[in-house]
């Protein structure tokens, strides 16, 4: 109840302009208070705040999210400040600042057979090939980590190679999972059910996906 009181006055403070837009930019500041964290955010053209519901975020994590509604002169008494200009943000996605080059490990010479490829398990370059046959199955696809991405929609992004491909491109294929003991480098056995054409939206499109990903060194 006191959460639909707060939006209401909320709703009667703002004017909503172009709710629905993404936007993304680096956190340069936090603040948290009444059930909310504020988020200060530089982009390439200004800073800003943000309010999110209840989410842990530090300073240096690039985020993406959606503007639900914008509101002037805001006051937040729990933090005894009044905010300029405030966005309410939902959808909220978000990775560490880490460099792309200490989180990325591609193999770049295409094989024609994986030297990772036990009994049980299928090549990335049939997996790819077979993608509509194999729509809704379990897999299992031995291969090195080539990047991981962590922390965006709830999930960890692992990304795996075995030097089979598509053409004459080393193919890679991504697993969703909520492990979060993986680095690049790491061989190991993935397992997990395929998507096709998945679209998680906000620019998250793939061909073919793997969630719900367990793993086994």
């Amino acid at each position: 109840m006191k959460k639909i009181k707060v939006f209401a006055i909320i709703m009667a403070l703002t004017t909503l302009l172009s709710a629905g837009d993404i936007f993304e930019g680096v956190v340069v500041d936090t603040l948290d208070g009444g059930g909310y964290t504020y988020l200060q955010i530089e982009d390439a053209k200004k800073k800003y705040w943000i309010a999110v519901e209840g989410a842990k975020i530090d300073k240096g994590m690039e985020v993406r999210f959606t503007e639900e509604l914008r509101a002037k002169n805001f006051e937040s008494k729990s933090l005894n400040r009044v905010f300029d200009e405030i966005v309410f943000a939902s959808n909220l996605q978000y990775r560490t600042s880490v460099s792309e080059s200490a989180n990325l490990a591609l193999i770049t010479q295409l094989v024609k057979v994986s030297p990772y490829q036990q009994k049980d398990t299928i090549s990335v370059a049939k997996a790819l090939s077979e993608r509509t046959k194999l729509n809704g199955k379990t897999i299992h696809i031995r291969g090195k980590v080539v990047k991981v991405s962590r922390g965006i929609m709830e999930r960890n992004w692992i990304h795996i190679q075995d030097g089979t491909g598509e053409g004459d491109e080393v193919g890679r294929i991504v697993f969703t999972s909520k492990d979060d003991t993986l680095s690049v480098g790491d061989i190991v056995t993935a397992q997990g059910v395929v998507s096709v054409d998945k679209n998680f939206g906000s620019g998250y499109v793939y061909k073919m996906i793997v969630e719900n990903a367990s793993f086994k060194k």
